[in-house]
């Protein structure tokens, strides 16, 4: 990557740490060379081969611990891990010669080692190593709060600290003694105090701490900062100020995905790929994280069945030596899904389908989507018949973001078949049919309809004991807390507490997460 005279000057400042004092001409130059190794990982690009620096700055280690994080991260792939775990040890004795109060990198000490023992902290975690990664956690926080107390005006620990803080924050009740036991305490105010911060102000870490911010919007809640953007305004924000950096391409296409916006996401892919042969998307290269299931989730709820199914074969294909990779039975199942829920048969032989009988022979059930698979499986296998055509049609529109078509999908279903069901206590069917009647009604702004709709879910709910069944009570308990919490603060808290009494559902730990947080904030 090149860059010229003039992008020394627009750089430097932000490694500047005392002031806008003139940086000496090796600085300039070590700083390009960060900025540099900092944009090929936005860029996904990943040269293990190339020389690197024999004297390596705090934010130099940093960084370059970030490119692993990420690598190991995308690929999914253990030997990666156990190949480059070594770095973790290495970089933490390289910073040790900058433990000196004479040192002009010294306020960089603490934050650089917490940097790098909380990327290990999320490597480990996703390698279900949770006691190491937890006591990494432990000692990031601690440093992180040590560098703050001593450099309160320090602006790059800020963005980790507010990172921790609203996490810890959002940690359910039940796993609260984790907490007490490796000795944290969540501070939710103070989180958002560091993130608005950290957001606000211009530095090297700007743009990463803008991506945390929208992660944390999209999986914990919604309105961290007051009057700030939402999750889907920060990802099309950076989408435009980044069209072409493959890790903002990545983040923002999961919020947006998550915000029912894959068209969206699908457009900004096709911006960026600018290559159709066969009418499919080409790139330039092979990448190292899951594209072609990206792509063909985009394509899935956009309603491109074709496209999709080309993209989750394309996916699989390029898997199939290793049957421990995430998405791979989803994968399946959305094979699946397309082809029974596009037949016009009246009775479906699920039993035929190579699809579903690979989604409980392939792959590992370890993130939510591949749960989900599996557990459909389970109940089909259980009750021994596919679910509700009609509501899971309805499902899979409002996911996509289509809630007008999802809800004259609905209208198939009458009274009349809700009196059968009833007669035949399909109390399942019925509460899952009110439930995707609320959802839909909310998502069109019919807030006065899905209020009576959500409260309908948790009356019917709890007459037929479906609590920990099902999350629609739940889930429905949390969405009235949400349109409650401005006009009535004691009505929301009633039910933010009631979404969390719901116990042994499918998401229990993620509404209870969102559940507490909204409660922290009120």
């Amino acid at each position: 990557m090149k860059i010229g005279v003039i992008l020394t000057f627009s750089i430097a400042p932000f490694f500047c740490f005392d002031g806008f004092s003139i940086p000496s001409t090796k600085a300039v130059v070590e700083d390009i060379k960060i900025q540099n190794l900092y944009n090929e990982i936005f860029d996904l690009e990943f040269d293990f081969d190339k020389k690197t620096e024999n004297t390596k700055t705090p934010l130099y280690l940093v960084v370059e611990d970030f490119r692993d994080m990420i690598f190991i991260l995308l690929t999914e792939d253990k030997k990666n891990y156990e190949k480059l775990q070594i770095n973790e040890e290495k970089r933490l004795e390289l910073l040790e010669k900058f433990d000196n109060k004479e040192s002009s990198y010294f306020k960089e000490y603490k934050w650089a080692k917490a940097e790098i023992k909380l990327h290990w902290a999320i490597i480990k975690l996703s390698f279900d190593e949770k006691w190491a990664s937890a006591w990494r956690v432990r000692q990031a926080y601690k440093l992180l709060l040590e560098n703050e107390k001593e450099y309160p005006n320090f602006i790059y620990h800020k963005k980790s600290l507010a990172l921790l803080q609203i996490t810890l924050a959002s940690v359910p009740k039940k796993y609260q003694w984790a907490l007490d036991l490796i000795g944290m305490e969540a501070e939710l105010k103070n989180g958002i105090q560091n993130l608005q911060k950290s957001t606000s102000q211009m530095h090297f870490f700007q743009k990463e701490t803008l991506m945390w911010q929208m992660l944390l919007q999209t999986y914990l809640s919604e309105n961290l900062i007051e009057n700030s953007k939402t999750s889907k305004g920060i990802a099309l924000d950076l989408l435009q100020k980044y069209p072409s950096e493959k890790l903002v391409l990545l983040a923002s296409s999961l919020v947006l995905m998550k915000n029912e916006s894959h068209k969206t996401a699908l457009l900004a892919w096709q911006e960026y790929a600018r290559n159709y042969q066969n009418n499919q998307l080409i790139f330039e290269k092979k990448e190292h994280f899951s594209l072609d299931y990206l792509l063909a989730e985009l394509y899935f709820y956009s309603e491109q069945h074709q496209k999709a199914k080309f993209h989750y074969s394309e996916f699989l294909r390029n898997v199939k030596k290793d049957n421990r990779i995430n998405f791979i039975k989803d994968a399946y199942f959305k094979m699946f899904l397309i082809d029974w829920l596009r037949s016009s048969a009246t009775s479906y032989d699920y039993q035929e389908s190579i699809f579903f009988y690979s989604i409980s022979t392939q792959g590992i059930a370890k993130t939510a989507v591949d749960k989900n698979a599996q557990k459909f499986i389970e109940l089909v296998k259980e009750h021994k018949h596919l679910p509700n055509k009609t509501l899971y049609q309805a499902r899979i529109l409002t996911d996509g973001g289509n809630y007008q078509k999802a809800q004259i999908t609905l209208l198939q279903i009458d009274e009349k078949q809700l009196q059968k069901w009833e007669n035949e206590k399909r109390f399942d069917i019925i509460l899952e049919y009110y439930y995707r009647k609320a959802r839909i009604l909310d998502k069109l702004h019919q807030t006065h309809q899905s209020i009576s709709f959500y409260k309908k879910v948790i009356e019917y709910s709890t007459l037929h004991k479906q609590n920990e069944i099902h999350y629609f009570a739940a889930n429905s308990a949390l969405q009235l807390g949400f349109i409650f919490k401005k006009s009535d603060k004691e009505l929301a808290e009633k039910y933010f507490e009631m979404a969390m009494s719901f116990e042994g559902h499918q998401y229990e730990e993620s509404i209870t997460q969102k559940a507490k947080l909204a409660l922290e904030k009120l």
